[in-house]
């Protein structure tokens, strides 16, 4: 082995390494001078043949191949079935080409190289060192991962609690929801009878204010205060009561002195009938006789006096209505004056209610039919909340676990400070150089890889339309028998300048091991075989019936 070289195998943590495959197309023309004799590749110069159809075995390379295979078809040999569609079309095996790739990802440090042990055409197994990177920037992207790993950790177990309570808020919404809907329609009732009463209320409160005012209106303008406190009654029985007492007097002609006792005249007459009381009775007549000549008795005097007493009453009854009259008259213009000036208030009190219910009605209606709507789609909105819960913490796991892949991938595949070849080859070219840096996805070096083999064939656009991608085909080879393939490309654009003959490239994937072919092995492709099992051809293109490539 080259100096420089080391052999370590990997474990099995290492990601699989992206492979590329790179078809190399390589038209092999072999001219042999002695012999005089120009093989050529392919049916009908490389395009497409038909059974039965084409060119004489002697224009074709593998003549007693293509008997062979037509008879063993026509016979059903080896389980082989021919079929209508069956198109068969020559051309020469590519050896795929793997890309060597830095596969650590979300990596900002650079790694330094330090050596690069590898060059063009060199020979390469699995496991042998590549390239030697610089301790220091392997120390500084170790910590970057670790600590990378490290805040991935927190995020999940705060994701974790976060989780919870996700799926704590989302079964207390589903269930608010569901009773909000339970509850619309006693909520919306209520909410409208609520608004109802507010209304009827300011009605209620207005109408009363102008009845008040109406009745205040009737005390002040009509006078009604008077007869509810009896003012011209009082008048009347104190008016008649009067000119009884006058009356009276005048014919008593007692005088108000008198009547009211504070007269001299009632005194001394009633001095002089307290004692001539006691005397003879003859003498008492005879005074009587005499005062009633001379003036008012003292019974006169006394009746006039209680009937003044009376009238003193009436006055006082007629005096206290009038002045309850006068306070409940001015009471009541003053009641009414503060009602006028409130009623604009009630008024407008009234228009807000009445527009408030037409405003909130509606949106009482919204409200319930809203409640409605989202009671129905409580289960499906908890259930998108829980998927969305559930994503962001699976996120969060997935970020964790891709921080422990990735370190762990950076210790297996760099750790000692080396990198690895994942597999066996030619190198074809090496894309870093020491003193550069390593990045992530950056490629490393590309080497052929026999393990990846395709052949690109030319099929007429009459046959095209049979063939489709992943559609399974059969290689036949004269030097190493039959392979199994299948079809990985179809190239929409014809590849042939000829108006007449237009062909379409098909690429053929190799199935299995296809590592004895080599490159540029000339090969014919079968398409549209029936199920069975291809038939081994030896060099003469005799059938031997085998059971799969060798």
């Amino acid at each position: 082995m080259q100096e420089g070289i080391q052999v370590k195998r990997k474990g099995t943590l290492k990601k699989p390494k992206k492979r590329t495959i790179i078809i190399l197309v390589v038209v092999l023309v072999i001219v042999a001078a002695s012999a005089g004799v120009l093989v050529f590749l392919g049916l009908r110069g490389g395009q497409s043949q038909r059974p039965g159809q084409g060119q004489s075995q002697s224009g074709f390379p593998f003549g007693n191949m293509q008997g062979g295979m037509q008879g063993n078809m026509q016979g059903g040999m080896g389980g082989m079935m021919a079929s209508e569609d069956m198109v068969m079309a020559s051309g020469v095996t590519s050896v795929g080409v793997t890309e060597e790739t830095f596969e650590v990802e979300n990596m900002t440090t650079a790694l330094e190289v330090e050596e690069v042990y590898v060059t063009s055409e060199m020979v390469v197994s699995e496991g042998d060192r590549v390239l030697k990177l610089s301790e220091s920037s392997v120390q500084e992207a170790r910590k970057e991962l670790e600590q990378t790993l490290k805040e991935a950790q927190l995020a999940y177990r705060a994701g974790s609690i976060e989780y919870e309570q996700s799926k704590i808020t989302a079964e207390y919404d589903r269930d608010s929801k569901l009773l909000s809907g339970q509850q619309a329609q006693a909520v919306y009732e209520e909410t409208v009878s609520g608004l109802q009463t507010s209304v009827d209320r300011a009605s209620e409160e207005l109408t009363a204010a102008r009845e008040e005012i109406a009745e205040y209106q009737s005390y002040v303008n009509n006078d009604s205060y008077r007869d509810y406190f009896k003012i011209d009654e009082y008048q009347a029985i104190y008016d008649e009561n009067l000119e009884v007492l006058m009356a009276r007097m005048e014919e008593w002609g007692v005088s108000w002195p008198q009547v009211t006792g504070q007269g001299s005249g009632m005194s001394s007459g009633s001095a002089g009938m307290g004692p001539s009381a006691g005397g003879a009775s003859g003498a008492g007549q005879m005074s009587g006789i005499a005062a009633q000549a001379e003036g008012p008795s003292a019974d006169q005097i006394q009746v006039l006096a209680s009937l003044y007493d009376v009238l003193e009453e009436n006055r006082k009854d007629l005096d206290q209505a009038q002045s309850d009259y006068e306070d409940a008259l001015a009471n009541a213009s003053f009641e009414l004056q503060t009602l006028e000036l409130q009623l604009p208030d009630l008024e407008k009190s009234l228009s807000e209610a009445q527009k408030a219910y037409e405003t909130n009605i509606l949106q009482a209606k919204l409200t319930y039919e809203t409640s409605l709507a989202n009671a129905a789609s409580a289960q499906s909105d908890y259930e998108t909340a829980i998927q969305k819960a559930e994503s962001d913490y699976e996120n969060l796991k997935e970020d964790w676990e891709d921080a422990q892949e990735n370190l762990a991938l950076f210790e297996e595949s760099v750790g000692d400070g080396y990198f690895y070849a994942s597999g066996s080859g030619t190198v074809l070219r090496t894309m870093v150089r020491a003193g550069q840096s390593l990045t992530s996805e950056g490629v490393i070096f590309m080497y052929s890889n026999p393990a990846e083999m395709t052949v690109t064939v030319s099929v007429d656009q009459a046959d095209i339309s049979k063939i489709a991608l992943g559609d399974s085909v059969y290689i036949q080879s004269s030097e190493q028998g039959s392979f199994e393939g299948i079809v990985t490309a179809i190239d929409p654009v014809s590849n042939s300048g000829s108006r007449t003959s237009v062909t379409y490239n098909v690429t053929v994937q190799f199935m299995g091991d296809s590592t004895s072919l080599g490159a540029n092995g000339s090969v014919t492709v079968i398409f549209g075989m029936g199920t069975g099992t291809m038939p081994e051809m030896d060099r003469n293109g005799s059938g031997r019936g085998n059971g799969g490539s060798r």
